[in-house]
């Protein structure tokens, strides 16, 4: 069975990058292709990062070949990616100006419209958020000197 994922997933705006998985459950040793609307892409690995384009509207589909038998899989089942449109406007702000050791910070996310989960990254977007929220706040109580650093949303 081979199967494609997508993250992160939910709604996807002009200018992000995302990230397919093909999973293909039996074997091993497998080369990857990658299928962009039928149309082959190029061979690969199991993971494939796109970024996409505005009014954007494809289907991926990936399927592993290899030397052994047997020689491919089947392909897989077309993952739909819509995009949106435009990202929304994210203001990143925090409660404080001046934060010293021990003090608590609230950053707060302000987003044009409401619904939304929040992820919080420390230094760089492309690691794993360090929380989760489904309010637009995250606060840091009793912060340290290794709390520093540069926070996104």
């Amino acid at each position: 069975m081979t199967s494609v994922s997508v993250s992160p997933h939910g709604l996807l705006y002009s200018g992000e990058t995302v990230t397919l998985q093909c999973d293909i459950s039996d074997y091993t040793d497998w080369t990857y292709w990658w299928y962009r609307n039928k149309q082959l892409l190029s061979p690969g690995s199991p993971s494939k990062t796109i970024t996409t384009l505005s009014d954007q509207v494809s289907q991926y589909q990936c399927q592993g070949r290899r030397t052994d038998r047997p020689q491919s899989s089947q392909r897989s089942v077309s993952l739909h990616i819509s995009v949106t449109g435009n990202q929304l406007n994210v203001t990143l702000s925090s409660d404080q100006k001046d934060i010293l050791t021990g003090d608590s910070v609230t950053l707060i996310c302000t987003v044009e419209s409401s619904g939304w989960r929040f992820y919080w990254y420390r230094h760089r977007q492309d690691s794993e958020p360090v929380a989760t929220t489904s309010g637009s706040s995250y606060t840091l109580s009793q912060v340290s000197v290794s709390d520093g650093g540069q926070y996104r949303c």
